[in-house]
């Protein structure tokens, strides 16, 4: 019954989100020249952005990825450094696909699962690690997981250590953002909480199969045990993913 209820609530929650972006409007994002995206894991940049990075990066845009963890805890019945090498080697076949360089690529190798929050621990440091990368990627727009992706919370954490590298270093870059786990965990009270006039759909009709094929690379490989590297992602979650348009807001 309970499985039956969250089925419920998932599918009630698409259908209304859904419903609602069809009256937000639909943008390229095309004239930014130099990119960033922070990702919580390796494989959250291309579930909620992968269309638009593959468009920035035929266009010959500048681009950034940083890493805030290996994704370690993907899967903890197996060895953490074992995972982090392997999550780290589905990446690297990912960037040479979409035709990022390795140099583009920064990890900071902060803690699955414990990317600190603000007030906590270890915020501080994360915050200087990631105002040094930003200051020399200088990006015209940052993108990073949504404050209301509310799981897993290192999206959250993610949001949090951005926000603070943008307001505090009185950067001239645009922040956004992006939507992946929103789609599937976010509270329904939470639309309320949505400046809707500042959300915008990004279209990637053209390049859908190309996107899906990295989003293999991300989450076919498995492990000795038959589940994926990258984890196990509910099959409704990743039905959102059919939506033919990524989804950010501009919070800056």
């Amino acid at each position: 019954m309970r499985d039956i209820l969250r089925l419920l609530r998932y599918w009630v929650r698409r259908t209304f989100l859904r419903c609602r972006l069809a009256l937000v409007s639909k943008e390229t994002l095309d004239d930014y020249q130099s990119i960033m995206v922070v990702a919580p894991h390796p494989d959250d940049e291309i579930l909620g952005l992968g269309g638009y990075l593959i468009r920035q990066v035929r266009s010959g845009k500048r681009i950034t990825i940083v890493y805030l963890t290996d994704g370690e805890k993907s899967l903890e019945e197996i060895e953490s450094d074992v995972v982090a090498a392997q999550r780290r080697h589905l990446t690297s076949e990912v960037l040479a696909r979409l035709g990022v360089s390795p140099e583009q690529a920064i990890w900071l190798h902060l803690p699955d699962g414990a990317i600190p929050r603000r007030d906590s621990d270890g915020f501080g440091k994360a915050v200087l690690q990631l105002a040094s990368i930003v200051t020399d990627a200088a990006p015209d727009a940052l993108f990073v997981t949504h404050p209301l992706d509310t799981w897993p919370f290192d999206h959250i954490a993610a949001f949090d250590l951005a926000g603070e590298v943008i307001r505090k270093g009185r950067l001239h870059c645009d922040l956004y953002g992006y939507w992946v786990w929103l789609w599937y965990s976010m509270p329904l009270t939470n639309v309320f909480r949505i400046d809707w006039n500042a959300v915008c759909r990004l279209p990637f009709h053209d390049v859908r199969q190309e996107k899906k094929e990295l989003s293999d690379l991300y989450l076919k490989p498995a492990a000795p045990d038959g589940r994926p590297w990258s984890g196990v992602l509910p099959k409704a979650m990743r039905n959102a993913f059919r939506y033919p348009y990524e989804v950010v807001e501009r919070i800056i």
